[in-house]
């Protein structure tokens, strides 16, 4: 990951996880794609490339 890349802590609560999420303008949104994050790991969004990070395990979502 470089410097200056849109990083973005979830938790499990916020599971099941899709980008773009909902507090981002609707005139600036690509197609909402769920991402299949694992426990305490990254996972990064082929469209807008967001990285989002969960602390935490993942559970029964995907």
């Amino acid at each position: 990951m470089s410097n200056n890349e849109k990083v973005i802590t979830i938790t499990p609560h916020d599971l099941p996880l899709h980008c773009p999420t909902a507090d981002v303008a609707l005139w600036n949104n690509h197609p909402k794609v769920f991402l299949p994050i694992q426990s305490n790991s990254t996972i990064r969004c082929p469209y807008c490339g967001t990285v989002y990070r969960l602390e935490g395990e993942a559970g029964g979502h995907h």
